[in-house]
């Protein structure tokens, strides 16, 4: 037995307290992130009840430059793993230089270069997070955020209703503390795939994760969101499919035959009564006139093919190629509501091919994580899905400032760098 002395064994519990006290500001500081660009603390500082858009004022923009020394600050606590995450990660950060690289034709140079250097530090932010922590840890860190961010937005509409609840277009759904209900829906959907994944890794907080997965979808819901409701439901089912092919390997054929007779009849019925089987969820087959906005980019995409008009610019000028779009819909409309056709608008078809090839790869990475991952499996291939279900649908592919890049790009480069499975002691 070795007899350690008394202040040696009183500097190690100092430096203990002392360590555990830095990691507990740690998360702290990472809760703020994540919640800061998810959107909410913006919608609540800088949106006043009643405004129907997003913030893009100068003051906005410069509250956004303690958030990027904040993330460089927590980038320089895990160094080496973050230069690893960016070495096992090239396509992203081909991606991210090829964006900046647009200032050099955009239509707009300054206002690219602004935002590529935005987009920068999202991506960074997205590194730093996978960097830090090992795959339990991320997952129980994101459910938690989501997890107050739902109980905010209870709040803020039950107590501050001009705030939280729609007054004008979409009456009575709510939005919390963003600026729109379909910001709410898709968060919350984010929030329920992140308490599902959480609980499938930590069973033993269910008493937090399910509450917390129930009070998510419920805020789907309220928000009327039928995109989010649709995701929600679909990834409910995915995870509950995962579930069994691990747990289940005789049920495997089964499984994998009914899900592709399943999704083959949903297609023909699509395909051959589109306005009977939209009409079932209240929407229509122009996806609330999104297919009318797609069909005009088409053209302005064609005119700029290869190298597009400039990262984050297309809809900058009300005047600008933005002008023959908005006056044929008669409304200013603020996206291409498809992230595809966003970097395609930003940065031409070369951005189209680099991330295509990442993320065909990413999603392969996930589903192989079926054969020889853990309980990550469940967050590896729900997020990577999740996000393809949302760029559909909302401009989500490269955003700078958005969580919903962030958390991509952290599953990705967690996936790209072969991170160790992460196994709890009940196979699961």
């Amino acid at each position: 037995m070795v007899n350690i002395p008394y202040d040696d064994i009183a500097v190690m519990q100092r430096n203990r307290a002392f360590f555990s006290l830095f990691r507990f500001f740690e998360s702290c500081l990472f809760f703020f992130i994540m919640a800061y660009f998810s959107g909410a603390i913006v919608g609540l500082v800088f949106i006043p009840p009643g405004q129907a858009e997003a913030p893009d004022g100068a003051i906005v923009r410069l509250a956004w430059y303690p958030i990027y020394l904040l993330v460089l600050l927590l980038s320089l606590r895990s160094l080496p793993q973050l230069i690893r995450s960016a070495v096992f990660s090239p396509l992203i950060v081909v991606c991210v230089m090829w964006c900046g690289l647009s200032m050099l034709w955009s239509i707009d140079p300054g206002v690219s270069l602004r935002r590529s250097i935005a987009l920068l530090m999202t991506t960074m932010c997205g590194l730093v997070l996978a960097s830090r922590y090992d795959w339990n840890e991320m997952v129980q860190r994101i459910a938690f955020v989501f997890f107050v961010l739902a109980i905010i937005s209870v709040f803020t509409a039950l107590l501050w209703p001009a705030k939280g609840i729609t007054q004008e277009l979409h009456v009575g759904a709510w939005r919390g503390p963003w600026v729109e209900k379909n910001y709410l829906g898709g968060n919350m959907t984010k929030g329920l795939v992140a308490c599902m994944c959480a609980y499938a890794m930590r069973p033993d907080r269910w008493w937090l994760w399910i509450p917390g997965g129930v009070l998510c979808f419920l805020l789907v819901i309220m928000s009327t969101s039928k995109t989010a409701l649709l995701v929600s439901v679909a990834c409910i089912g995915l995870f509950v499919a995962i579930r069994i092919f691990r747990r289940r390997p005789i049920l495997r054929i089964p499984l994998m035959y009914f899900s592709v007779m399943g999704l083959s009849v949903f297609l023909i019925l699509i395909l051959a009564f589109p306005e009977d089987m939209f009409g079932l969820i209240g929407k229509d087959p122009t996806f609330t006139g999104r297919t009318d906005i797609w069909e005009l980019l088409m053209q302005s995409i064609r005119e700029k093919f290869v190298l597009g008009y400039g990262y984050g610019v297309y809809w900058q000028d009300e005047l600008g190629p933005s002008y023959y779009v908005r006056s044929i819909l008669e409304w200013g409309v603020p996206t291409a509501h498809n992230g595809w056709i966003e970097s395609w608008l930003s940065c031409g078809v070369v951005i189209i091919a680099l991330f295509g090839i990442h993320y065909i790869f990413t999603l392969l990475l996930a589903i192989n994580r079926m054969k020889r991952g853990g309980v990550e499996t469940y967050w590896a291939i729900l997020s990577t899905l999740m996000f393809l279900f949302f760029s559909m649908s909302e401009s989500t592919i490269l955003a700078q400032n958005d969580l919903t890049w962030v958390l991509y790009v952290a599953t990705s480069a967690k996936l790209w760098s072969m991170e160790r499975p992460y196994w709890r002691k009940r196979y699961s």
